[in-house]
């Protein structure tokens, strides 16, 4: 889900032996979501998330599409070894080697993408036991701040690329059955969409086989920051990888393990979502109180009270490498 915290997460897995940088391709989101809600054939939809992976996973290998923009999260700039893709920049008419680079040593493509999880099942059809999918989760009320900032410019911003519905185009798709959408309060609009998440998710995971399921690895963000090698164990063990020099380099870059969970990197990107520099001198308590404090400010009452509920199941299903400011 959206701050949840996959950008911290994407570069640690791209330091691994044979698993690309990160790359951000909306295509398998929109086609996972289209042929979930019957809008597009899961024949279609499969040939089509076939062939993408395919040019994916070889554009990455010649580094044709490389993006250079230091400030990018996505960037070579940003992730594991940005000389190998330069490097890349410079074989011509080696494509046939990449090929069998590729196949000889199972070069794992990995995507970062939005809110995919709720309509994966076109994934798991496509790719079989070839996927594993990192889910990274994260109390509600820590995504909250980030999905303020960001719900209203669904179906209005240019560089919202969101799939929509609803009369004027302004309703996101795991908004579908929210009663008068467009007529709830920002904060409302964010409480009940991440609701709909949570329950399409809960729903997934029912459909999942046990081999399913066992290709799936959910990674609480709280843990992860303050104690993240036992992560980092079981993402190489499902992604049949290992860990490389690079590996303890990018933690040391994304500050984990870290003291406090609400103090990260502070780029001029997260800055534009809320996150500003002066919360990092708070305690994790204070910022907690902070984030409270918001929401009742924002929130219906019906709203604080899904609030809850959803803030109450993360406690209780996920467990926590110490004493967390909620408790």
């Amino acid at each position: 889900m959206w701050g949840s915290g996959k950008s911290l997460l994407a570069p640690i897995v791209g330091s691994f032996d044979n698993v690309e940088k990160q790359k951000i391709d909306y295509n398998f989101e929109y086609i996972s979501t289209l042929c979930t809600y019957g809008k597009i054939e899961k024949s279609a939809g499969t040939v089509l998330l076939q062939l993408i992976a395919d040019v994916d996973i070889l554009n990455s290998m010649i580094s044709r599409e490389v993006n250079l923009r230091p400030s990018d999260l996505s960037g070579v700039l940003s992730n594991p070894r940005p000389f190998t893709y330069l490097r890349r920049l410079f074989k011509v008419g080696q494509e046939d080697k990449v090929v069998n680079n590729i196949i000889n040593n199972k070069i794992i493509l990995q995507i970062i993408s939005h809110n995919i999880f709720p309509v994966s099942i076109p994934l798991f059809s496509t790719f079989g036991d070839r996927l594993a999918i990192a889910v990274m989760v994260r109390h509600p009320l820590y995504q909250l701040e980030w999905w303020y900032n960001f719900i209203e410019r669904i179906g209005v911003d240019y560089r919202a690329f969101t799939l929509t519905t609803g009369e004027n185009g302004r309703v996101p798709w795991f908004a579908t059955g929210i009663e008068d959408y467009e007529k709830l309060s920002t904060m409302d609009k964010v409480i009940f969409s991440m609701k709909k998440l949570v329950e399409k998710q809960s729903t997934l995971l029912d459909t999942l086989s046990k081999k399913e399921n066992k290709q799936i690895l959910f990674i609480p963000f709280e843990s992860f920051v303050t104690t993240p090698y036992q992560f980092i164990n079981k993402l190489t063990e499902l992604l049949n990888t290992e860990c490389t020099v690079m590996t303890k380099k990018i933690l040391k870059k994304q500050k984990c393990p870290r003291d406090k969970i609400h103090v990260g990197k502070n780029l001029h990107y997260f800055k534009r979502y809320g996150e500003k520099s002066k919360i990092n001198s708070l305690s994790e308590v204070e910022d907690f109180e902070r984030r409270v404090d918001l929401c009742k400010k924002k929130a219906s009452t019906d709203a604080l009270n899904v609030l809850r509920d959803m803030s109450k199941k993360y406690e209780n299903d996920n467990e926590f490498s110490k004493r967390m400011p909620w408790e």
